[in-house]
């Protein structure tokens, strides 16, 4: 008896749109194969731009053996996703299109098997056993179903490379404290932001503050932002609400109940992850934060004790940080790593 053929581990570049339903199904897709145990190439920080493709997307073509081509009416309109797909088909790469709006793939594709996203329970599934690859553990087992009782349509393969390409080397998370400090001296703070090169009015004014990659997507009904720079994610507002230092302990804890986000380790940021979204100039005319997050909280609680009756706040709307005491109200706007 032969033996079954095993196909080379998948390493996936996902060619998508900056259309918002793109994004969400790129963002489903790319945590659902990670943690099947793909490795995955998304371009996040949208470095497409000139007349060619850029070099890290030409790289990433090179290193991936298969291209997963995010298909709608945005991606067949977008000369971008059509230089992707095309150069994937002149370096001999698998791709496997999904169409998630209806929108009918080109006819020089017509003959790979596609998967269907219009349910994308079903797709999800589908394309992982096209893959090889086993459900995901957590996040994305809530999408994926028992396989059907009929086969699927292979997907067609094309010839991997015979070389095998190195994988693009992802660029370093910009690390940052996790874990509050009580207290918090003034004079620490101070040497933090130098070191962190962040800016604050007066007491930074030189900083330049960090190159975020930021990308809003919305989980179970609510919109979060993550920074691909530093590996956080973001609630993009925060209900609205001006709490107390002790109301904030219960509104952290009401979230992780009721798994906000489909996630359940929420938390107040420390100091230093609530300066790293700091800008250098005010966004928008208003406050010193990207226009990705909500405009209403104009400022901030942290972890972070400055002594025993004082908090350590951000104010977007000032570009300041100072402490604050604690029976003042303020927004909140928790984070998870």
């Amino acid at each position: 008896m032969g033996k079954t053929q095993q196909l080379e581990p998948p390493r996936i570049f996902i060619s998508h749109t900056w259309e918002e339903k793109d994004k969400t199904l790129t963002h489903v897709l790319e945590n659902a194969l990670r943690e099947a145990g793909a490795e995955v190439w998304v371009d996040h920080a949208g470095i497409r731009g000139g007349d060619n493709l850029p070099k890290q997307i030409n790289d990433a073509l090179e290193w991936c053996n298969t291209l997963v081509l995010v298909w709608s009416k945005a991606a067949k309109a977008s000369h971008w996703v059509e230089l992707e797909w095309t150069n994937a088909i002149s370096l001999q790469k698998r791709i496997i299109p999904c169409p998630h709006d209806g929108t009918s793939s080109p006819p020089i594709l017509a003959h790979k098997a596609y998967i269907n996203f219009a349910n994308e329970a079903n797709g999800l599934r589908q394309l992982l056993a096209a893959l090889q690859l086993a459900p995901p553990s957590r996040e994305a087992r809530d999408l994926v179903v028992a396989p059907p009782s009929v086969p699927h349509t292979p997907v067609i393969q094309t010839p991997p490379p015979s070389t095998p390409k190195p994988s693009p080397k992802k660029p370093a998370l910009i690390e940052l404290r996790h874990t509050p400090v009580d207290p918090l001296s003034e004079d620490a703070v101070k040497q933090m932001l130098r070191d962190k090169n962040f800016y604050v009015y007066g007491w930074n004014d030189s900083g330049k503050g960090i190159t975020h990659q930021y990308e809003s997507f919305e989980r179970k009904g609510v919109k979060l932002v993550i920074d691909h720079a530093t590996g956080l994610t973001w609630q993009q507002d925060c209900r609205g609400k001006y709490l107390s230092f002790k109301d904030t302990e219960a509104y952290i804890q009401e979230m992780n109940v009721e798994n906000y986000g489909g996630n359940n380790d929420w938390r107040l940021p420390t100091l230093e992850e609530a300066m790293s979204l700091m800008e250098r100039e005010k966004k928008d005319g208003d406050l010193y934060i990207d226009p990705v997050f909500d405009r209403t909280q104009w400022w901030i609680r942290t972890a972070d004790l400055e002594s025993a009756g004082r908090v350590w706040v951000v104010t977007y709307g000032y570009g300041l940080c100072h402490p604050l005491g604690l029976h003042q109200g303020t927004c909140v706007r928790a984070v998870r790593s």
